[in-house]
């Protein structure tokens, strides 16, 4: 286990966030900023600007971008960003923030590449995703990065797509229930094993086809993330006072730590490490996910392209900063500790008391729930890109059925190889957007001129 979480912990180190990041640079300046200065666009075309509808077999863009939001913003953006702030420091927010910015760029690329290259199905369905533009953009003996990109994909699908996330919803029910009664562990084992049958049957009601998937995620993720949105807004203006130093630390941690941490982080570079790692572990950035879903949308490259530069902003500026300012408004954070499993609800209860814990563990469990489903998705179009449509019935019926052990049992070991196979992820998509840069560049001059001759 030691040497998984060594291997874990350089896979999601500095080569791969300086790899990341040195992409989203050179798009950045290959496209002269097209995320900022096009930044109003994305608002409109994902709140209302695309009004195009799914028919069943392919998603509308609205319901494509809330099946990427659903896989990205799991437990993640609540306790991901409690553990990069308390082994980090306050600096790490402000770190969060410089990769949101170029992984905006890193996603607009992905979704446009994977509309361009995308296939259509024998049933009029599309297919789309990183393998597609491996396989259909480079030259051919790039392939094989197409291949392991699905096979790290699959496995990554299990363990940081389901099982982390239905455990996740076990421990947090359970968590409810004793906030009522006291159970044995006999009652407890029986309340984790209830949850994980009961979604195994809703997930494998919901993956059944991509127009159920798509319907459920764009009911589901706007309502969970307003809900969100309101309980840590409300608990951040109850500490309005605060508001001012809080940023103070923010901005004085990435540079200085030591001063706001009491000496406990002494180095920059570890709030950097933990503030990128997050907002990229958070976004998927650069892994090459969420193009998946969005390939299935009848949307255009740019118009679904823009849906994913607003897609990071919400997923890592707006929720995962709301989350780090609320821990930070609380005030009760050991720094070098990660605490982060109960950090986010201390924050809240002291706010607004214990009955907290029956709207946040409600929410923690449709989050993770919308990422199980959205990571369904991609895990199914992983297999039918290596194995064909035929493979698709068989991996569900396994990604459904390993619900159950991980609502009982942990097992550290398959989330830490899935963690790391999900890090590997980006090497073979990073890969192809350098090399297809010139190609990324022309598409957004290309919409620039289109605008200019309207």
């Amino acid at each position: 286990m030691e040497t998984l979480n060594k291997i874990n912990s350089f896979v999601w180190g500095t080569p791969t966030l300086l790899l990341i990041f040195f992409t989203g640079v050179i798009l950045t300046l290959r496209t002269n900023f097209f995320q900022l200065r096009f930044f109003k666009s994305s608002i409109k075309a994902f709140f209302g600007g695309n009004k195009v509808r799914g028919d069943g077999k392919r998603l509308s863009p609205m319901q494509s971008a809330s099946t990427a939001l659903s896989a990205t913003m799991g437990t993640g953006n609540i306790v991901g960003v409690a553990g990069a702030v308390a082994l980090g420091g306050p600096g790490a927010v402000f770190w969060m923030w410089v990769s949101s910015l170029f992984c905006m760029i890193v996603k607009f690329a992905e979704i446009a590449l994977a509309v361009r290259y995308r296939e259509t199905a024998r049933d009029g369905s599309y297919m789309g995703g990183a393998m597609y533009y491996i396989k259909n953009a480079l030259p051919r003996f790039f392939a094989p990065l197409g291949v392991v990109f699905c096979i790290c994909g699959t496995v990554a699908a299990f363990g940081t797509g389901n099982m982390t996330q239905i455990n996740t919803m076990s421990q947090s029910i359970s968590q409810m229930v004793k906030a009522v009664i006291d159970i044995s562990p006999r009652g407890d084992f029986l309340i984790k094993l209830a949850t994980g049958l009961i979604c195994a049957i809703l997930c494998g009601y919901v993956l059944k086809n991509d127009g159920r998937i798509g319907s459920f995620c764009e009911k589901v993720i706007p309502v969970m993330t307003v809900l969100y949105i309101g309980i840590t807004v409300g608990a951040i203006a109850f500490n309005y006072t605060k508001i001012p130093s809080v940023f103070a630390q923010i901005f004085v941690g990435a540079f200085s730590p030591k001063g706001v941490t009491g000496g406990v982080i002494g180095s920059a570079f570890v709030g950097m490490r933990f503030g990128m790692s997050r907002g990229v572990f958070s976004n998927e950035a650069g892994l090459g996910t969420a193009p998946t879903a969005y390939a299935c949308s009848d949307g255009d490259e740019v118009s679904l392209g823009l849906m994913g530069i607003m897609e990071v902003f919400i997923d890592t500026v707006v929720v995962c900063t709301l989350t780090a300012l609320t821990l930070l408004c609380a005030g009760d954070i050991t720094y070098g500790v990660d605490m982060a499993s109960s950090l986010t609800l201390n924050a809240l209860t002291q706010v607004y008391g214990k009955n907290i814990i029956f709207i946040f563990c409600p929410v923690v469990c449709f989050f993770a729930f919308s990422s199980v489903i959205g990571w369904g998705l991609y895990g199914a179009k992983f297999v039918t890109f290596l194995l064909g449509d035929k493979a698709q019935k068989p991996f569900l019926f396994l990604f459904v059925a390993a619900m159950v052990p991980a609502a009982v049992f942990r097992a550290d070991a398959v989330w830490v190889i899935a963690e790391i196979l999900n890090g590997l992820m980006a090497l073979p998509n990073i890969t192809a957007l350098l090399f297809l840069t010139n190609e990324i560049a022309d598409i957004t001059y290309s919409y620039k001129r289109k605008l200019q001759g309207k």
